[in-house]
């Protein structure tokens, strides 16, 4: 049985897993996706059992994989908010380096529930280039059958793509993260506290709930 953080946790770890393609400019990010795609779930299966065994080394594949390609930075300062400005360079910093933590740890727990899952890249339109943005469009079916629509966003900057946003069923998973820091400060009232405390984990069952997904 697929429990429903296990499945939000699969599914985050694949859409950011698939990044790991998009460094270089010059291709067509639908084209990098598919290839990704295919490398990863390739790569997941080959080494099933020492992800099962070893969910450090799950992590350090996550990591791997994401190396410099999502942009921890922009994605961070969303989250923060209006509260960015607030907070000190060390809570910045501090902030940034337990967010990326908590969200490999997030995805490295979903990792091997991968087990020929369908994952279909959509034709790019062309509304989904616009300057330096461009937007993937996928669809994945889950278990139960359930297609569930997702894009990710990207950002070209100094001629690499990075990812900056995922939308999961229409979710806005950025926005989801923001309103929970928004909402632990307004719970804590304590910008240390509110870091120290920050768990990805926590926001996956609020994710998936409003996701619709199951």
């Amino acid at each position: 049985m697929t429990y429903p953080k296990q499945l939000f946790s699969f599914m985050a770890a694949v859409l950011l897993l698939l990044t790991a393609g998009l460094a270089q400019a010059e291709q067509d990010p639908r084209q990098l996706v598919e290839q990704t795609v295919e490398r990863m779930t390739k790569r997941i299966d080959g080494e099933r059992q020492k992800l099962n065994n070893d969910p450090q080394y799950a992590r350090e594949l996550v990591r791997e994989e994401l190396g410099d390609l999502v942009d921890f930075k922009r994605i961070t300062r969303v989250v923060m908010g209006d509260y960015f400005d607030q907070a000190s360079r060390d809570q910045k910093y501090r902030f940034l380096e337990v967010f990326e933590n908590s969200l490999v740890n997030t995805y490295a727990s979903g990792v091997t529930l991968y087990d020929g899952q369908k994952m279909k890249v959509l034709p790019l339109r062309e509304e989904d280039r616009r300057g330096n943005y461009a937007r993937v469009r996928m669809e994945f079916s889950t278990n139960s059958g359930q297609v569930v629509p997702i894009f990710f966003t990207l950002f070209l900057d100094g001629g690499q793509w990075r990812v900056v946003n995922v939308y999961v069923n229409g979710l806005d998973l950025s926005q989801v993260y923001k309103q929970q820091f928004a909402q632990s400060m307004q719970q804590h009232k304590d910008m240390d506290t509110v870091i120290a405390n920050w768990s990805a984990a926590d926001v996956a069952d609020e994710v998936e709930n409003k996701a619709n997904v199951n």
